[in-house]
């Protein structure tokens, strides 16, 4: 087995835990105001659809996870959510 399959392998297993321990959207603990402000800066939410945004970068997002948190800004905490939803779809 090459690095790059053992890396694969690694990486299917870390998702699937993480995704077997994500909690319902409604329980999903608020996120720190550190996180929020930087998802705020760090994601296009307000010009990007979630859609678009995961054609362009999906690829290259192996461990997403802006979307277990719950975020006070509703379109911020809406946008994560379908990004992180489109991801999990997209495997």
């Amino acid at each position: 087995m090459t690095d790059d399959e053992r890396l694969d392998r690694l990486t299917d297993r870390w998702r699937a835990r993480h995704d077997a321990r994500r909690p319902a959207r409604a329980d999903r603990p608020p996120a720190e105001m550190e996180r929020e402000a930087l998802a705020a800066r760090a994601f296009p939410f307000r010009t990007a659809s979630p859609a678009a945004y995961v054609a362009e970068h999906g690829d290259d997002m192996v461990g997403f996870t802006y979307d277990d948190a719950r975020y006070t800004d509703p379109e911020l905490d809406a946008w994560l959510t379908e990004v992180g939803r489109l991801l999990r779809e997209r495997r």
